[in-house]
């Protein structure tokens, strides 16, 4: 995160349940002798706290991800698909609509066994810096975000901005990648190559909590009451009293959205990979 120019503020680790005790019981072995304050936390409470500038949280639940089931896969980074330009709007399908940068659609050899959530890098392509635009040496990562059916095409973020001459104004700013080298075959390189619990980290400002609110009749015989969280979020309660049975029923309801605005201050953490 560092070497992309990520801040180096607000940022979080979420860990399953059995990496986050694997790190702990790693903290509670680095000190044998007690009085250590971190090693301590981790033996008697299994706590681990900051690590690395990030603040950790365990997960109850942990979503997992399998080992990629994509074969051999190649893809042309000679043209265009290096060369993704963002755009504000788009007048593609008959009207003006707003474009979402997050996501460019790529032509692939082979998409077969390819499902959402698989990552991997491209041969060539290397990750920078976003401020500085200067090469990290490190080859880019991106992420499956859907296989469209039918086809050798993947819908995949972020997008490949490679910004090579000519670029235009959008390019130049929103560079993400240095193509060192193009091919008309660039491998794929599948990352989950094992299958494994996914740890998820952020910085604060890349996701949002978008908070909705429910149309509730006030005057329909119901009883109802609003109130809002300190996040901003909603909450609806109402009340209604069934004469029949003589019963009261009561309901609380929320409703919220949450949207990774700039995916690439986040990401997910695979341990345990071959």
């Amino acid at each position: 995160m560092n070497e992309q120019g990520v801040p180096d503020y607000d940022r979080f680790l979420g860990l399953a349940s059995r990496d986050y005790n694997g790190l702990a019981g790693n903290l509670s072995q680095a000190s044998r002798s007690f009085g250590n304050m971190k090693s301590d936390k981790a033996y008697e409470r299994n706590f681990v706290g900051m690590v690395a500038g990030f603040d950790t949280y365990k997960f109850d639940y942990a979503n997992r991800i399998a080992v990629a089931a994509g074969g051999t896969t190649t893809i042309d980074t000679t043209g265009a698909q290096a060369q993704y330009v963002p755009q504000a709007t788009s007048t593609s399908v008959g009207g003006q609509i707003n474009v979402d940068n997050r996501y460019q659609t790529v032509t692939v050899s082979n998409s077969a066994g390819v499902v959402a959530g698989d990552a991997f890098t491209i041969d060539g392509i290397e990750a920078v810096h976003h401020i500085t635009k200067v090469s990290t040496g490190r080859l880019k990562t991106f992420r499956v975000i859907s296989v469209p059916a039918g086809g050798t095409t993947l819908v995949i973020s972020p997008p490949i901005i490679a910004a090579s001459s000519p670029a235009t104004d959008a390019e130049l700013q929103y560079k993400n990648v240095q193509l060192v080298s193009a091919a008309s075959a660039a491998p794929l390189n599948w990352l989950n190559t094992g299958a494994s619990a996914i740890n998820v980290f952020w910085q604060r400002d890349a996701l949002e909590i978008l908070p909705g609110r429910y149309a509730v009749p006030s005057d329909a015989g119901t009883a109802v009451m609003r109130a809002t969280t300190d996040q901003g979020v909603e909450l609806v309660m109402q009340k209604f009293y069934d004469i029949d049975s003589m019963v009261i029923k009561y309901r609380l309801d929320t409703l919220f959205g949450v949207v990774n605005k700039q995916p690439e201050m986040s990401g997910i953490l695979l341990f345990n990979q071959p």
